[in-house]
């Protein structure tokens, strides 16, 4: 999360927690950090890629997923992240979000709709 300012993912829970989401994770300050999944990578030389979610949340009993959004060079990383989460969410019933910090809409807006994830957008 270097490039993630901790600003962005502190206001991001702040929203979590004042929309009444219960066991809130996340990377920053006190708070437990989210599970993380080990993606098995092809190739003979292949590393498993780490997934950590920026932020997970329960509603009703349905376990959520958040990102925060930020443009990246490394694009399939992004996409290969959020098609994980948008699935992981539908499993368990939750929804997945998106954080978009001013500048990054743009870009969150157009990877979820060039490859079908769904996500709701959420300024911040």
């Amino acid at each position: 999360m270097a490039e993630k300012n901790e600003e962005i993912v502190t206001k991001a829970v702040e929203w979590v927690k004042r929309k009444g989401y219960s066991k809130v994770k996340a990377n920053v300050g006190e708070l437990e950090a989210p599970t993380s999944f080990t993606q098995r990578e092809g190739g003979e030389n292949g590393e498993d890629a780490i997934i950590t979610p920026d932020i997970t949340a329960v509603m009703r009993g349905n376990k959520c997923y958040f990102e925060i959004a930020m443009k990246s060079d490394d694009k399939q990383d992004v996409i290969t992240k959020w098609k994980l989460l948008d699935r992981l969410a539908s499993m368990k019933e939750g929804k997945f979000f998106l954080f978009t910090p001013h500048g990054h809409r743009a870009f969150a807006d157009r990877i979820i709709k060039q490859h079908d994830i769904n996500a709701t957008l959420i300024n911040i």
